[in-house]
């Protein structure tokens, strides 16, 4: 059974309550602030509406008053230029100016040109090419006042009373174009822009003030305003600043209080989490303990009775063919080979009941400085007979380290992975040792060349379980007790190759 078929069986969860109840209360608190900006935002479109249609008489005043103001200059400008035309048509009329004559009368008066048609003859101008004749109907009109914007000047065709002549005067129009700019439209705008309270006032022909623009004003900052003033549509865009600052601190105090109510239930559901995960992982931790302790129990009470009745006999056997050897002058060879086999079996038993001993003894470490370096390289110097006879190549790579622990203990530890290296490379191989320290634990790895374990490998620090002929499968498992002793563990892997790697973490300060 894990925790969380643990938490899983109970009906009700106190934390997750406290959550929910927390969450109604963040969410009648959304519902009030949200309230509260829907009547602010009903104010401020009242307060918009009433602004934007003061706005828009003042506006619509003044757009006529410049619209009048500009009638009134150009009206002033042609009649100018209608009493010099009539001056220059009497001088013509008294003696007929030539083109010099008239560039002099031109430049002594300010003007910009002068252009004469006569009848039946070809047009005097000053300065040359100034002024082609457009069409002008002599029946309906009797001038025609043109202006020039490109070239800053207002132009006067002029019909002479009772005759066939044509006159062209030119002005120059920079200071009434200037004038004209500082009493027009687009001068007024942009000075009512500058008002507090208005982020943008312009002009635009009906006709192109499409769904677009309506669907724009919608998404802008400010609220936009249409009022339609002839052919033109005047747009006018109120800040909405007030609305969005008095909405920020409406927001930023829900965010504030919804906060506190969040922090605090999160809290409090934390510690209410924390308890019972606390509880539950007690629960599973003593009965993690007590399920060890019955597995480890019974494995103890099993190899015990094992080595208790088995030792004796094997003593005993052990006698008799230890005093077979010392009489055995008189036995045949074949004898004496069977003797010495029964013995190799015999000492194998002893090792494999020793075995059982160790494993079924509790382990209890005595601490002291150990120089793990040295430990290793002596009993690989001890194993190296056996690693040469087998065609091991032997590589060690050991990091100087002196720490806490039993020596004993990490001695069986090291042999018993040696042990495992050498006999799975009946054959030949190698062996490659390294320690060193790595975020304050010593890692010791020890690799060797394997087959076919991969799939086993999950199950190989398991007890009894083993993939070679005659042996008990309890090495490893030691070596996993005596590092667990030690506030440590063992990892086992395959790495590239078909290498196995055996790694064991011991941390060098352990905590008390």
């Amino acid at each position: 059974m894990s925790p969380r078929d643990i938490k899983e069986q109970g009906r009700f969860v106190l934390w997750q309550a406290n959550l929910i109840v927390f969450a109604v209360l963040v969410a009648m608190v959304l519902g009030y602030f949200s309230w509260q900006m829907a009547q602010t935002r009903h104010a401020f479109e009242e307060h918009v509406n009433e602004h934007a249609q003061l706005v828009a008489e003042i506006v619509a005043t003044n757009v006529k008053a410049a619209s009048r103001s500009q009638e009134v200059v150009e009206q002033i400008v042609s009649d100018f230029l209608v009493n010099i035309a009539r001056f220059i048509a009497y001088l013509d009329e008294v003696e007929p100016f030539n083109a010099r004559e008239l560039a002099a009368y031109a430049q002594e008066n300010g003007l910009e040109g002068i252009w004469i048609k006569r009848t039946g003859e070809e047009a005097v101008m000053s300065p040359p090419v100034w002024f082609e004749q457009p069409l002008f109907d002599v029946s309906h009109q009797k001038h025609l006042l043109i202006h020039r914007e490109q070239r800053h000047e207002y132009i006067l065709l002029w019909k002479v009373p009772d005759s066939a002549r044509l006159i062209a005067v030119g002005l120059p129009a920079r200071s009434l174009e200037q004038l004209q700019e500082q009493m027009g439209v687009k001068q007024l705008l942009a000075a009512l822009s500058r008002l507090a309270g208005i982020d943008s006032l312009r002009l635009e022909p009906t006709a192109k003030i499409t769904r677009q623009n309506e669907l724009y004003s919608l998404r802008s900052s400010a609220t936009q305003r249409q009022i339609i003033l002839g052919q033109q549509t005047l747009l006018l865009e109120v800040e909405s600043t007030s609305l969005n600052e008095r909405i920020s601190v409406l927001w930023r105090e829900f965010f504030i209080f919804s906060g506190f109510l969040f922090a605090a239930g999160l809290l409090l559901s934390w510690q209410l989490y924390r308890y019972q995960n606390r509880h539950v992982e007690d629960l599973w931790q003593l009965h993690q303990q007590l399920a060890v302790q019955r597995e480890d129990a019974s494995l103890g009470r099993a190899a015990a009775t094992i080595s208790h009745e088995i030792r004796n006999p094997l003593n005993a056997i052990s006698m008799g063919l230890q005093r077979l050897q010392m009489e055995s002058s008189g036995l045949e060879g074949e004898h004496e080979e069977l003797l010495v086999a029964m013995s190799d079996a015999v000492k194998r038993t002893n090792e494999i009941v020793h075995g059982l001993q160790r494993y079924a003894l509790p382990l209890k470490p005595e601490m002291k400085s150990v120089a793990f370096h040295e430990l290793i390289e002596r009993i690989v110097n001890l194993y190296r007979p056996q690693f040469d006879a087998h065609h091991i190549r032997v590589n060690s790579q050991l990091q100087p380290i002196e720490f806490e622990a039993d020596g004993d203990l990490l001695g069986q530890l090291v042999e018993n992975l040696l042990k495992n290296a050498l006999e799975a490379q009946p054959r030949g191989g190698f062996v490659s040792v390294s320690l060193l320290i790595e975020q304050g634990q010593a890692k010791l790895s020890i690799e060797n060349r394997t087959h076919d374990v991969s799939d086993d490998i999950n199950n190989l620090l398991e007890p009894y379980f083993t993939t070679k002929d005659r042996q008990t499968g309890l090495g490893l498992t030691l070596v996993r007790k005596i590092a667990v002793a030690h506030g440590g563990q063992i990892t086992l892997s395959i790495v590239e190759n078909d290498c196995f790697r055996a790694l064991v973490q011991l941390p060098l300060k352990r905590n008390v």
